[in-house]
């Protein structure tokens, strides 16, 4: 039993470390970089707006929104997430770049890259979020890979007129996974290349 858990230990420091170098915006330059996020945004609306045309009414009257681009690992008991993305000011339309890091404790398997919009609807959420809020994320989610582009169902899901100040939808690029989990998230502000 020792030995499975130093184990499990083992794997989840090298995906942590591994999934730490995903969390930075891939390209040399900062044009790259805009680049890069440019084509995440207009991609990730493009599917968003398919699956769910609702969201695109819930974008235009929010304060602002957060797309971004994450690849998450879990097996029994652990798992770890990173990612980068960008957060939109509604009203002037200015950029915060950002990188995420998850941590997961609970049941679950699974790897997968996930597209998360978070739609805010309040102020405050929106700039604790682009300030680098730490946030505690529980509950129960299973994703799955439909085609090109899936669907994820949480207990953690938005909908309008919520009481958290946001609305989340989640677009799954690749792979299946089922947790049960009780994470810790971290969304801090980064700056581009020069």
């Amino acid at each position: 039993m020792f030995k499975k858990l130093r184990l499990v230990t083992f794997v989840l420091v090298v995906a942590i470390f591994g999934l730490t170098a995903c969390s930075t915006i891939p390209g040399e330059t900062k044009i790259e970089q805009i680049q890069t996020i440019d084509e995440l945004i207009e991609n990730t609306l493009a599917d968003l707006y398919q699956q769910n045309p609702e969201a695109r009414a819930q974008i235009k009257s929010a304060v602002g929104y957060a797309i971004m681009n994450n690849k998450i690992t879990k097996i029994p008991v652990v798992g770890a997430g990173a990612g980068y993305g960008v957060a939109i000011n509604n009203k002037n339309q200015q950029r915060q770049y950002i990188q995420m890091v998850r941590f997961d404790v609970g049941g679950g398997w699974g790897a997968r890259s996930v597209r998360p919009v978070i739609i805010f609807t309040d102020e405050q959420v929106f700039n604790d979020f682009i300030d680098g809020i730490w946030s505690v994320n529980a509950g129960a989610e299973a994703a799955a890979k439909v085609g090109d582009i899936g669907t994820s169902a949480g207990t953690d899901t938005g909908a309008v007129g919520n009481d958290k100040g946001y609305i989340t939808h989640m677009i799954i690029d690749s792979g299946v996974s089922a947790t049960v989990t009780v994470g810790i998230i971290r969304v801090k502000p980064i700056t581009l290349k020069k």
